[in-house]
C-alpha cells in the first residue's frame, strides 16, 4: 500500500471506530441486569463517620485510577502522531457523556466479573467515580506535553536520552502544575457526582452502598431536613480537611515543577503543612531513599536508550499489521452483525416512537435552562473576579471557599431548594436552574480566577500611566486580557451543565417525585424506571451529538479567534 492509498481511504479508521462502538453500545443495552439482592447502606446517623470513610476510599481509588488513565492516555494522545486526531476526539465525546450514561455500561460489565454482588457493585462504583475525574486530568497532561518548550524538546533528544529519564525528568514533571491544579477540580466533581455513583438503580435492579452520598440523598428522600443539613456539615468539614492537608500542601509543592515565573492564584497561597513536610529531615531522608530505590528499579526495567530498543525485522512487522487488520476487520463484522440482530429484536418487539419524539422538544428545553444558567453564573462571577483582582488577598478566601462550595453535590440542596423554591415559589423550573447553576459556575469562576493571576504587571502600569481607570478600564482592558480564560471557563461549565442536567431537572425529596421536561430529566426516567434500551441510547446519542457539534462549530472556533484578537502575545 502506498502512502497516497491509504490517505485515500483515511476516512475508513474512524468510521471503523464509530461503527464498532456504536454496535458496542447496542450489545450492551441488550444485556439483561444483574440479578441479586440490593444493597442499603446503613441508616443510623451514628454510622455518618464511618459513611464519610466509605466515601473517602471510594473517592481516593477513583482518582488513582484516573491518574493512571489521564498518563497513559494523555501520553499517547501528546506523543503519537494519531493522537490529536484520533484520542482527543474521543476524549471529547466521552466527557460530553454524563455520569448516569455510564451506569449501563460500567453494572453491566462490572457486577459479573466478581464473586461477589457487593465487591461488583463496589469496584462499579468506583469505576463511575473514575468516570467524573479523569478527563479533565487527561486534558492537562495532553495539553502540558504539547505546549512544553521546543529547547527542552531538542536538549533530550540531543543527549539522547533514554526513556526512562523522559518520563521521570521531563514528561512527568511537566505535567504536574497542571495535574494538580486540575485533580483539585477532579475531587470537587468527584464529590459532586459522589451521590448518583452510591446509588446505582439500572431498572429493576437498584444497589445503595454506605457511604455519605446515600445517607445524604436518604435524607433527602424522606424529608429529613435536620440529617440533611448534618450530612453537608459533615461533607464541608471533610473538604476544608482535605484542603488544608492535601491540596494546599500539594499546590505549593507544584510550583518546584514550575517553569520559569510562577504565576496564578495558586501561587500566592502558602501552606503551613507543606513548610514543615519539606523541612523534616526524617521525611527527607525517606523520600532520598525511595527515590534511589524507585531510580534503580527503573533504570534497570526500563535500560533501553531511544536509540538502542528491539528492532524488528521487517518483513514480521508487516505479518504482525496484516495480522492486526484481519483481526480488526473480524471485531467490526462481528460487533455490527451482532448489533443489527439486537437491533432487529428491538424493532419485532416495537419502538416507543412517541417518547423517542420528545427528545427534540427536551433538548431544546434543556438548552434554555443551559443558558439562563450560564447568564445567571456570569453575572457574579466576573464582577468577584474583577474583585479578586483589585484585592489579590481575597484569593486566599474565595479559592478555598470555591472549592468547598463546589464539592457540595447539587442533590444535597434538594431540601433547601424544594422548600424555598418550590413549596414557597411554585416554579420547579427555577429550581432546575438554581441546581444547573451548582454544576456550572464554579467552572467559569476557577478559570477566571486563573486568568486573574496572569495579568501582566505592565499592563495594569501601563493603563494607570494613561488615566484608564474604572469602567474604562474594566471594559478595554481587564475584560479584553480575561476573555481566553472566559471561553475556556464556558466551555467547561457547559461540559459540567450537561453532567448536571441529570441531578436538576428530576428530583425526589420527601417521597414526592418534582421534574420538569428535558434531557437529563428524560434519561433519569429511562434509567431508574428500566425503560426501553432504545430510550437511554438514543438520549445518550443526542446529548453527546449536542456537545461535540456546539464545542466544534461554536467553542473551538470562538476561542481561536479571542485568543488571536485578544492574547496578551499577539
Amino acid at each position: 500500500m502506498t502512502p497516497s492509498f491509504l490517505k485515500r481511504f483515511s476516512f475508513l479508521l474512524p468510521t471503523a471506530i464509530v461503527v464498532t462502538v456504536l454496535s458496542g453500545v447496542v450489545l450492551l443495552f441488550s444485556r439483561t441486569p444483574p440479578s441479586g439482592r440490593p444493597l442499603f447502606p446503613r441508616e443510623d446517623l451514628a454510622d455518618l463517620p464511618g459513611d464519610i470513610g466509605h466515601s473517602l476510599l471510594r473517592l481516593t481509588l477513583a482518582y488513582l485510577l484516573s491518574l493512571l488513565f489521564a498518563y497513559l492516555y494523555g501520553f499517547a494522545a501528546a506523543m503519537t502522531r494519531w493522537g490529536p486526531k484520533v484520542l482527543i476526539p474521543v476524549l471529547d465525546i466521552l466527557q460530553s457523556i454524563p455520569v448516569l450514561g455510564f451506569f449501563p455500561a460500567v453494572v453491566l460489565m462490572m457486577v459479573p466479573l466478581f464473586p461477589s454482588t457487593r465487591m461488583g457493585v463496589e469496584v462499579a462504583s468506583i469505576v463511575l467515580i473514575a468516570t467524573s475525574m479523569a478527563w479533565n486530568m487527561a486534558f492537562a497532561v495532553y495539553e502540558s506535553i504539547r505546549t512544553a518548550p521546543a529547547d527542552l524538546w531538542e536538549l533530550f533528544r540531543g543527549i539522547r536520552a533514554p526513556y526512562w529519564l523522559w518520563v521521570t525528568r521531563f514528561l512527568v514533571p511537566m505535567t504536574l502544575p497542571k495535574v494538580i491544579y486540575n485533580s483539585v477540580l477532579s475531587w470537587t466533581a468527584g464529590w459532586y457526582f459522589l451521590i448518583a455513583c452510591e446509588m446505582i438503580a439500572l431498572g429493576p435492579v437498584h444497589y445503595e452502598l454506605p457511604g455519605l452520598g446515600s445517607f445524604l440523598v436518604g435524607a433527602t428522600e424522606k424529608g429529613q431536613f435536620g440529617e440533611a443539613l448534618l450530612g453537608i456539615g459533615a461533607l464541608i468539614v471533610t473538604v476544608m480537611l482535605l484542603d488544608v492537608f492535601v491540596f494546599r500542601p500539594a499546590l505549593v509543592w507544584s510550583h518546584t515543577f514550575q517553569i520559569g515565573e510562577v504565576e496564578g492564584p495558586f501561587a500566592r497561597i502558602s501552606s503551613p503543612v507543606y513548610d514543615f513536610l519539606a523541612a523534616s529531615e526524617t521525611l527527607a531522608s525517606s523520600r532520598r531513599l525511595l527515590a534511589g530505590w524507585a531510580g534503580f528499579l527503573v533504570r534497570h526495567l526500563w535500560p533501553a536508550g531511544q536509540s538502542e530498543g528491539l528492532r524488528w525485522p521487517r518483513p514480521l512487522l508487516a505479518a504482525i499489521r496484516i495480522a492486526a487488520l484481519i483481526l480488526a476487520g473480524v471485531v467490526v463484522a462481528k460487533s455490527v452483525l451482532d448489533g443489527v440482530h439486537v437491533v432487529a429484536g428491538w424493532v419485532r418487539q416495537g419502538i416507543p416512537w412517541a417518547l423517542l419524539s420528545e427528545l427534540p422538544a427536551d433538548l431544546v428545553f434543556s438548552m434554555i435552562r443551559l443558558l439562563v444558567g450560564y447568564a445567571l453564573s456570569l453575572l457574579w462571577t466576573i464582577p468577584l473576579a474583577y474583585w479578586v483582582f483589585k484585592n489579590p488577598r481575597l484569593s486566599r478566601i474565595v479559592f478555598p471557599l470555591a472549592e468547598v462550595m463546589a464539592s457540595v453535590p447539587a442533590t444535597a440542596l434538594f431540601p433547601f431548594i424544594i422548600v424555598l423554591v418550590v413549596q414557597k415559589l411554585h416554579s420547579m423550573n427555577l429550581a432546575s436552574i438554581i441546581l444547573l447553576m451548582s454544576g456550572m459556575q464554579w467552572y467559569l469562576l476557577f478559570n477566571l480566577l486563573s486568568g486573574v493571576g496572569t495579568f501582566p504587571t505592565e499592563l495594569r502600569e501601563v493603563s494607570l500611566t494613561f488615566g484608564i481607570r474604572g469602567v474604562l478600564f474594566f471594559r478595554r482592558v481587564f475584560l479584553p486580557f480575561l476573555m481566553p480564560s472566559l471561553v475556556t471557563g464556558s466551555i467547561t461549565a457547559f461540559g459540567g451543565g450537561w453532567n448536571a442536567l441529570i441531578v436538576s431537572e428530576y428530583v425526589v425529596y420527601a417521597r414526592q417525585d418534582y421534574g420538569v421536561r428535558g434531557v437529563g430529566a428524560f434519561l433519569d426516567r429511562a434509567t431508574y424506571s428500566g425503560g426501553h434500551p432504545v430510550l437511554i441510547v438514543a438520549t445518550l446519542l443526542v446529548m453527546t451529538a449536542a456537545v461535540v457539534i456546539l464545542n466544534r462549530l461554536f467553542w473551538l472556533p470562538l476561542y481561536e479567534r479571542v485568543t488571536r484578537k485578544y492574547g496578551y502575545d499577539s
